[in-house]
């Protein structure tokens, strides 16, 4: 007697047998694994023996159902039922039932659970040891490993040769793909997919790395693989890649199941380890492209030419080339591994990548322009504002032209407004200039008291010029807010109860010198 569960279960691939007796075998059991049992611990279907109403109530108990056995029967077939709902949850692929060592057959109550959760169920004869189909079974994944040790060693050699691309994560990713006849992906630790094969399988990729997430949490940390089937024949193979403790992500393969069933853990093992071997040179490297890019940007923006010069030069050994289109990227658009994609994207196309003043820029010379459109295209959601140089001597007015150019690209919807600082409505170099001049007596006063009255327009500024919460802050007595406050407005003549002075001191005090800034705290 059998049932073949409906789903060509055994062409899934067997990854163990374990033979067991015990209610809750669920709990040690694996997806791909088939399950021998004599079910001794289970009362027999007829229900003649004195002990079977005991047994039944201690299996339900221990099932986690209640002990309810007015309707004998039907609690048996409750307890099958349950038996086989946990073994298929566990994604136990068949079972294979002993009979005569209590059973004189396969309980019928059994058979019909089995259909229902489409486990396969066969029927093992009494002169057949459950020791010998494990020996058995043992043998054949010992000649399955030696074969899959050749494939291994053609596999690392290829893998570790995709690693010699620029771009070695999605070069590995692809050549997982080919070798496992399938789709392969790599995710971040944070669950974003970095790169994938088949942007089909994206959905299919995110559930994967999830069920890799939950088996760490059940398993302590310290699961490092996990390997699934699916109901069809596609085996799914997951790896952490690590350097050192630091985790770096997750390679993700999956096969189609023809041929080797082994083929996804061998091209998984495989690219974890040639990742793990290549990514923290490029990471390193990535670091220090980043470093010199904000530097050359923070330089270039401030006009110091020949400095700026020196750091692309360092980045790139071609020559500057001019005209050239500078980005502004607004941040608050983009995904949490925009800079490290943006930074391997263009690592050798002659353009500069950098953060300065919370944006992202990009200089790029006229012939890699229109490809960092596209790339900036291709990313959803991603705002970006541009302006043309033709020298790095008018550059800081460019970088304001840029970010003009975003403003107002921004200005799409009304969501897109509200996002807008203060400082992008108004001139930086007006604002700045009218700082200077505004604060200019009060920085010619003696040092404890310059910083005493700049101290006390913090607060005021802070409270919007509530006197009490001013003081409160200060620890002072209200009077000697109100005595600074006369004293700030005779120096910088402007009336603190007027709406517009109040604006104006707001927006010089934004846009203080750093060393002016420095002394009102």
């Amino acid at each position: 007697m059998a049932y073949d569960g409906g789903n060509n279960a055994m062409e899934q691939g067997i990854i163990w047998v374990h033979p067991t007796d015990v209610i809750n075998a669920a709990n040690f059991a694996e997806q791909g694994e088939i399950l021998l049992t004599c079910s001794t611990n289970f009362p027999l279907e007829s229900m003649q023996n004195a002990n079977d109403i005991s047994l039944l109530k201690r299996d339900l108990r221990k099932l986690g159902l209640a002990a309810d056995v007015d309707d004998v029967q039907q609690a048996y077939e409750t307890l099958w039922l349950q038996y086989m709902a946990t073994l298929a949850h566990a994604g136990v692929l068949a079972i294979g039932f002993g009979i005569k060592m209590k059973h004189p057959t396969i309980p019928k109550a059994m058979l019909q659970a089995a259909m229902e959760y489409h486990i396969m169920l066969f029927e093992v004869p009494e002169d057949v040891n459950f020791s010998e189909i494990v020996k058995t079974v043992l043998h054949r994944q010992a000649e399955e490993s030696e074969g899959i040790q050749r494939v291994m060693y053609n596999v690392q050699r290829d893998l570790f040769r995709a690693t010699d691309n620029e771009n070695v994560i999605e070069s590995v990713v692809r050549e997982s793909a080919t070798r496992a006849n399938g789709w392969a992906a790599f995710v971040n630790p944070k669950g974003s997919i970095i790169s994938i094969s088949d942007a089909s399988k994206s959905q299919q990729a995110t559930h994967l790395s999830l069920l890799m997430v939950q088996q760490e949490e059940q398993r302590c940390n310290t699961a490092k693989t996990c390997f699934c089937i699916s109901k069809g024949r596609n085996r799914y193979y997951l790896c952490i890649v690590e350097d050192g403790k630091r985790r770096l992500g997750t390679i993700i393969v999956s096969s189609q199941g023809n041929g080797d069933s082994n083929i996804a853990r061998a091209v998984g093992i495989s690219a974890a380890d040639a990742l793990a071997w290549s990514l923290p040179s490029r990471i390193e490297e990535r670091k220090r492209r980043m470093r010199f890019g904000n530097l050359a940007v923070e330089q270039l923006a401030s006009g110091n030419v020949d400095l700026a010069s020196s750091l692309f030069k360092e980045l790139h050994a071609n020559a500057i080339s001019f005209p050239m289109t500078l980005f502004c990227i607004d941040p608050q658009s983009t995904q949490s591994d925009f800079t490290s994609r943006m930074c391997d994207d263009i690592a050798d196309d002659g353009a500069l990548f950098g953060q300065f003043q919370d944006y992202y820029w990009i200089l790029a010379p006229a012939h890699q322009s229109e490809r960092i459109r596209t790339l900036l295209a291709d990313s959803e959601r991603v705002l970006s504002g541009t302006a043309t140089i033709n020298d790095f001597s008018n550059a800081p007015d460019v970088f304001q032209l840029a970010l003009k150019d975003l403003c107002m690209r921004r200005i799409g919807n009304h969501d897109s407004i509200i996002d807008l600082s203060p400082h992008e409505l108004v001139s930086p170099e007006i604002a700045a200039a009218y700082s200077s001049e505004l604060f200019a007596l009060v920085r010619s006063l003696p040092k404890n008291e310059k910083n005493q009255l700049m101290r006390t327009l913090r607060e005021l500024l802070y409270t919007a010029f509530n006197v009490g919460a001013a003081a409160k802050r200060l620890a002072v007595h209200r009077h000697t807010v109100e005595n600074r406050m006369s004293k700030l407005e005779s120096l910088l003549g402007l009336d603190f109860t007027n709406e517009s002075a109040r604006v104006k001191v707001w927006i010089a005090c934004s846009f203080m010198r750093d060393e002016d800034m420095s002394t009102s705290r």
